[in-house]
């Protein structure tokens, strides 16, 4: 899955964005819980990698998506990761819980139907959507915000009022099925979240 990654680099997104940081205190067991990392090139390396790694030590499987099979780049360090699975391929209702990082995939990501329409059906199994950064760009797209309470990184807190979200300025906001953190600063309480939220579905 991890095509290539130095050492320094996982070093930093364990160690600075908390992957491992926080699962002496977050004892649940999420085996057999499948969570799918939805991302294209130009991902965030840590609001990626630290969500992945954390969850994946507590027992649940990990898969990345994207829009196409292949390999593809962070925007901000040499780390790639290798896409297995295409969202041809997938069906919504195969997973847990849904992530979008941010970084600059999804801008890119927004732009493509497909995405849309798997992100709007797997909104309909009412199952945990995790979004951090830019990653409520995808979420506003699919119309899917309006009158969700919800954060981000600031510069696209408009954005998000635009589509009807009420924008907070707090570390994680839980709201319904929505999970929405801001930087990556934010992941440790994020990461929680997410794992609390689907310890309980």
């Amino acid at each position: 899955m991890i095509h290539k990654i130095t050492t320094l680099a996982l070093a930093s997104s364990l160690l600075l964005f908390g992957a491992l940081a926080h699962a002496d205190h977050h004892k649940v067991n999420l085996e057999g819980k499948k969570v799918a990392v939805l991302i294209a090139d130009g991902f965030h390396d840590g609001e990626t990698l630290s969500p992945m790694f954390y969850l994946r030590e507590l027992g649940a499987e990990i898969t990345l998506i994207s829009t196409s099979k292949g390999k593809i780049s962070a925007y901000n360090s040499e780390v790639t990761l290798d896409i297995q699975h295409a969202l041809s391929e997938l069906s919504a209702d195969s997973f847990h819980a849904l992530i979008l990082p941010g970084g600059r995939s999804p801008a890119t990501l927004r732009e493509n139907h497909d995405v849309l329409r798997f992100v709007q059906a797997f909104h309909a199994t009412g199952r945990p959507i995790a979004s951090i950064c830019h990653g409520p760009q995808v979420l506003v797209s699919a119309g899917l915000l309006d009158g969700v309470r919800t954060t981000c990184i600031a510069s696209i807190a408009d954005e998000v009022k635009g589509g009807g979200a009420e924008y907070v300025d707090e570390e994680v906001v839980l709201d319904g099925q929505f999970i929405s953190s801001r930087l990556p600063h934010d992941l440790p309480a994020f990461n929680a979240a997410i794992a609390q939220a689907l310890a309980d579905s």
